[in-house]
């Protein structure tokens, strides 16, 4: 049977290029849209027959770290196939009601009306990785600190952080010779390994905290977005290179 979902939008109905390539054409990871207008709003109806919102499936279990990587790998394939239809990723909804999962796969919602940026939505999405981690897996941790840490940097690159998540660990580790002959195993940044081990303490003391009442994350957020207008305001846009999904 036939599920959808469905975004209204206060405006007329405008059947422009976008909503006419993602009709003619099935992108790999995008979800299949439908648009109309009626009474003079706009509706975008989107097929997700036999597939689970990432909201609904972490409602009772914990994002471990296949599922973080899994994720990753499904979102760069989808901005790629965005960018190769001339289509612009900043209308890659990345709400965890918009996103959703069928037999091992992600699959997106592309909004033609979306007003936000791609790089504060992915951000956004890390805050709720950071809520539902599983902080009993390692490599979870790993990556949704290095996640949520980073893309509060100013400009930062996207497919570096996701090809950072996606390495093995143990490249995190450089190889040097010591003054014996011997090789020692160092991490390249010892004060950044500190910043985790405290940042992983303080999850785990109010992640049951959490869990019970958002209004705690509310003085966090505020401080968020203050840093969001000064640090993303000005940003021009992001170009991902083909040779990075290799």
């Amino acid at each position: 049977m036939e599920r959808k979902i469905t975004i209204e939008e206060e405006s007329f109905y405008k059947e422009d290029y976008q909503v006419r390539m993602l009709k003619a054409n099935n992108l790999n990871g995008i979800l299949k849209m439908g648009g109309r207008g009626i009474n003079e709003k706009s509706y975008y109806d989107y097929d997700v027959s036999g597939k689970l919102s990432m909201r609904a499936m972490f409602e009772r279990s914990k994002i471990n770290a296949e599922d973080i990587k899994t994720f990753l790998k499904d979102f760069r394939s989808a901005l790629k196939e965005v960018e190769t239809f001339l289509l612009n990723i900043h209308c890659i909804l990345l709400k965890p009601e918009y996103i959703f999962y069928e037999e091992g796969k992600y699959f997106f919602c592309y909004y033609p009306l979306a007003q936000g940026e791609l790089w504060e939505e992915f951000h956004g999405l890390t805050e709720y990785f950071v809520k539902q981690a599983d902080y009993q897996d390692q490599e979870c941790i790993r990556m949704v600190f290095l996640l949520h840490k980073k893309t509060m940097d100013e400009n930062y690159s996207l497919e570096k952080i996701v090809a950072e998540c996606l390495q093995n660990p143990q490249e995190d580790y450089g190889v040097t010779e010591n003054q014996d002959g011997g090789i020692d195993k160092v991490k390249e940044e010892e004060e950044e390994n500190m910043q985790e081990r405290d940042w992983i303490t303080e999850q785990e003391l109010g992640s049951s905290i959490f869990r019970e009442s958002d209004t705690l994350w509310t003085p966090v957020k505020r401080l968020l977005n203050r840093r969001r207008k000064s640090r993303w305001g000005d940003w021009d846009g992001l170009h991902i290179e083909e040779e990075d999904f290799s």
